[in-house]
């Protein structure tokens, strides 16, 4: 069901700040980034040897999507690739699996579903390959 480990994503307080951090202290590669709401929104990933690190920002409070109402600063929600996310959420929902939101298609060109685990952790499924923008630090 699960194909691979994809991704995690913390919000940050500081985009430039952050994105200096892990490529240059801890040598992540910059993959590039996407942004939405006029800007108020963005999302810069850097591939974190062998998996992709999302960082979160929200430049006015603008709110991408209904599971990103709350940007605090902090772990967001850890990701996980599908190759039919409809035929995943079938599954899970047969497993009592309740999602927060259902699967649709988000920026970027996948297709994307949330759900929590037992903990209330949110966990994201990916299906898709994820076309990104080049990253341009002017726009930080």
């Amino acid at each position: 069901m699960i194909k691979a480990f994809d991704h995690v994503t913390i919000t940050v307080s500081n985009l430039k700040r952050s994105v200096d951090f892990y490529q240059r202290i801890l040598g992540f590669k910059m993959m590039g980034m996407l942004e939405q709401n006029g800007g108020d929104f963005k999302i810069v990933y850097l591939d974190a040897k062998g998996a992709t690190l999302e960082l979160f920002y929200f430049k006015h409070g603008g709110q991408p999507l209904p599971e990103a109402k709350d940007p605090d600063i902090g772990i967001k929600h850890i990701g996980f690739r599908v190759d039919n996310i409809d035929e995943v959420v079938k599954k899970l929902k047969k497993a009592d699996v309740n999602f927060t939101i259902e699967p649709f298609d988000a920026t970027g060109g996948v297709r994307i579903a949330f759900f929590k685990d037992p903990d209330g952790i949110l966990i994201e499924l990916v299906q898709g390959e994820l076309r990104l923008l080049p990253y341009k630090e002017e726009t930080i």
